[in-house]
């Protein structure tokens, strides 16, 4: 029985040896992202919409064929009035990590990922025209779920034509005298994807 167990474990580890030696271990994307938050306002309802954009970048470590470990970060940015110096400006911060799965087609890779980790959102007001910048940030648990296509245009250099997740988390302040609870939102990227 032992010397089964032994055998066992010396195969798995020269499989993760072998694993090892390949390339395209390493997968780093970077582009454009956007988010469509979801908000309530207490005094004025109805539950709206707001559009975040700026960027996303995460890195995938292959573990085995087709499975491997995803960090995701991610940097948002709400719009505002240039002619308002009362205004708030909303940043939304992202970093998750969790598994992916992955399957090759020719030139086409197709992926699916499930990741965990925080979200911040923060809203500033003031900081124009002689007023002092005041803030109020919140952290809270976040949830992606969802996946995309990449194309490869040679072994190393690939084009992310689109990711799509279902983004949820529990921030308590996403927007101004907001409505506490948790909050479905979506979020798609594009942009360069590198193995190496």
């Amino acid at each position: 029985m032992k010397v089964r167990v032994l055998l066992a474990l010396c195969a798995v580890l020269f499989s993760l040896c072998a694993n090892a030696q390949t390339p395209d271990r390493i997968e780093i994307f970077g582009g454009y992202s956007h988010i469509g938050y979801y908000y309530y306002p207490a005094y004025t309802g109805p539950w709206t919409l707001s559009s975040f954009n700026g960027w996303e970048t995460s890195a995938a470590f292959k573990i085995i064929p087709h499975l491997a470990a995803e960090a995701d970060f991610g940097g948002l940015y709400g719009a505002q009035s240039s002619n308002c110096s009362s205004c708030s400006r909303d940043t939304i911060r992202t970093y998750m990590g969790g598994p992916r799965v992955a399957v090759n087609s020719g030139r086409a890779t197709f992926y699916a990922h499930v990741l965990f980790g925080g979200l911040t959102y923060k809203t500033t007001y003031g900081g124009t025209q002689g007023i002092p910048a005041t803030s109020n940030s919140d952290t809270t648990f976040a949830m992606a779920i969802g996946g995309g296509a990449d194309l490869w245009f040679t072994r190393r250099i690939g084009a992310r034509l689109v990711q799509f997740d279902y983004l949820r988390d529990n921030s308590r302040i996403p927007g101004y005298f907001a409505h506490p609870g948790q909050h479905a939102n979506f979020r798609l990227s594009a942009g360069v994807v590198f193995r190496f």
